[in-house]
């Protein structure tokens, strides 16, 4: 079993305050791109994790996801699973967590144990915030922890160009600088008054915090525009800047103005039915 693992960005990213939990409260716009891990999976006699390009042990996402089916199911996983990491990690792409989904989904397959919506959800959840959303795919909007996923109509006539800079973002401490050292539970005022969006249309709060940290990250987004991107945003906590083209022969023309700054790749959004379909062949799981 061969599956895709298909990355995403956020077109729109709101961090509206602390939760009680320790985790804060976000509202999202998740987009999954054409730029994909791949999974491999075939039955073995014993669990057997190989990675290609990362070295995360039993604390990789994969292996996690296989822990989490096996509680779930009650099945023991004796499998060989290969990860073949292409998505950059810690980039704001959510790499990782569409490994833990696709995972999940082919282990379901694999051994014909079909797990009710919610029961899948939640333990997609305990994964991570994010987790969920890649057993759709598409478009979706992300509350809660961004782990509540209410789906939206697709768009995918647009090209992108995703620009990925060799800067280490971590998310916790991105969070931490958007609080208030002595106001824990209250976003600090570069989020109050949006400054990377506002009403003038989406944006990403991580922005406000990030960018002057990394002024890398501004002119990676400059850059973007200035070559005919229509927007271009930050993905995520970063550190992956995206820019929105009319077309892909657009996209195409700004790589080599940018391919100094970073890791750049041309990528398309994909509809929730082609997500579906491309992750192994079919449109519905």
């Amino acid at each position: 079993m061969k599956l895709s693992a298909f990355a995403k960005i956020n077109l729109d990213l709101r961090i509206l305050g602390r939760r009680e939990d320790g985790y804060h409260e976000v509202r999202t716009i998740l987009q999954t791109i054409d730029w994909a891990d791949e999974i491999q999976i075939e039955p073995a006699d014993r669990f057997e994790f190989i990675e290609h390009g990362v070295s995360a042990g039993d604390n990789n996402l994969v292996v996690r996801a296989a822990r989490a089916f096996e509680s779930l199911t009650g099945q023991p996983v004796h499998a060989r699973i290969e990860l073949f990491k292409n998505v950059p990690s810690g980039a704001g792409l959510g790499g990782g967590s569409a490994d833990a989904a696709v995972t999940m989904l082919g282990l379901q397959r694999l051994y014909g144990k079909s797990v009710a919506q919610p029961e899948l959800l939640h333990a997609l959840t305990q994964l991570g915030s994010d987790v969920p959303f890649f057993a759709f795919g598409g478009k979706a909007l992300g509350t809660g922890r961004g782990n509540e996923i209410a789906l939206i109509e697709d768009e995918d006539d647009y090209a992108l160009v995703v620009v990925v800079p060799d800067i280490a973002i971590s998310t916790r401490e991105a969070y931490s600088w958007l609080t208030d050292p002595d106001k824990t539970n209250t976003i600090n005022r570069f989020c109050a008054q949006q400054v990377s969006g506002s009403a003038e249309g989406p944006g990403n709060d991580f922005e406000s915090v990030v960018n002057p940290r990394h002024p890398l990250l501004s002119e990676i987004k400059n850059e973007l525009l200035r070559s005919g991107a229509r927007r271009a945003a930050l993905s995520g906590s970063g550190s992956a800047i995206f820019g929105i083209f009319g077309s892909t022969e657009d996209a195409a023309r700004a790589l080599p103005r940018l391919s100094l700054m970073g890791a750049v790749r041309v990528a398309k959004p994909l509809s929730r039915p082609e997500y579906l379909r491309r992750i192994w062949g079919v449109a519905k799981w």
